[in-house]
């Protein structure tokens, strides 16, 4: 088989069509690969931030709590103290005896 001029003509043309529409469908696949890896980077920064988020939270919560309990602890240390206090004074009747 033999090729002729307008044979050769035909086939360079649909050729330079062919490689058009492959670097089309490669530009389209790139693209949408790299809105795919865009999103999932800002889903991946979300996802840090809301993990940041729940630990700041979780430490407060945790200060908070030992804050109440120190508190509380105080508190208790506190009434021991005045009942202390109390049981010491009042041991007597209340009245001084004092002989001069």
């Amino acid at each position: 088989m033999t090729l002729r001029a307008v044979d050769m003509q035909i086939i360079v043309q649909k050729t330079a069509e062919v490689m058009k529409s492959r670097h089309q469908e490669d530009s389209k696949t790139r693209l949408q690969l790299q809105q795919q890896a865009q999103l999932l980077q800002q889903k991946e920064q979300m996802e840090n931030r809301k993990v940041k988020d729940m630990q700041k939270t979780e430490k407060n919560a945790i200060h908070n709590n030992k804050e109440r309990n120190g508190s509380q602890h105080n508190r208790k240390q506190d009434s021991k103290k005045k009942r202390k206090g109390k049981e010491m004074r009042g041991s007597g009747s209340g009245t001084i005896d004092i002989k001069i």
